[in-house]
């Protein structure tokens, strides 16, 4: 049986597992192994129990035979993250901003065990995140992806979600990863 529900501080742990999961396997294409291999089971418990105790943005949980095997986070857009607009179109580095338009939602994250992945279960907690966020009032949701991440790319698009030729740059483990903003409006 499956179900999705909003997710409690009680699920910190599940949440924290599948995102250490999820990344080794996401992301050992962008990020150093040596990186990959500290991250842990346990290293996001503690920022998503205060995040959901704090109500700082909600997180669904997709159950699957009473076991979570998916999480998404989202809520209201985050403040003062700072990105690039290239002028051109064409990523330079030259043009920074701050990019959060703090009318719209976000998306923080998206997270399914690699073993339930091509199973729908990203589609509909992307879905649940959309219509709650569109509930409280948003015309438009964001959220960040790997600008290499061809995969992840593909999945929003399909989704309905759209470039919007803005992007960031974040240091990882000493290695700088360029972000891409995509862009949903609600109808």
């Amino acid at each position: 049986m499956k179900t999705i529900r909003l997710a409690t501080a009680d699920d910190a742990a599940a949440m924290s597992y599948i995102h250490s999961i999820t990344w080794k396997t996401a992301y050992r294409d962008f990020l150093t192994k040596e990186y990959l291999d500290n991250v842990t089971a346990e290293g996001w418990i503690p920022i998503f129990k205060r995040e959901l105790l704090e109500n700082i943005h909600e997180a669904a949980v997709f159950e699957l035979d009473n076991k979570i095997t998916g999480c998404i986070t989202f809520g209201k857009g985050r403040v003062g993250q700072t990105c690039t607009i290239p002028k051109s179109g064409i990523f330079d580095g030259s043009d920074t901003t701050d990019c959060c338009n703090c009318n719209s939602g976000e998306i923080i994250s998206l997270y399914v065990l690699p073993e339930h992945w091509n199973s729908k279960q990203g589609f509909e907690l992307t879905k649940y995140a959309l219509e709650r966020l569109k509930q409280q009032g948003f015309n438009d949701c964001y959220l960040w992806v790997i600008k290499d991440n061809h995969r992840a790319k593909a999945f929003y698009r399909n989704f309905g979600f759209k470039s919007t030729n803005t992007f960031t740059t974040v240091n990882l483990g000493g290695r700088d990863i360029t972000e891409e903003k995509y862009n949903y409006i609600f109808i």
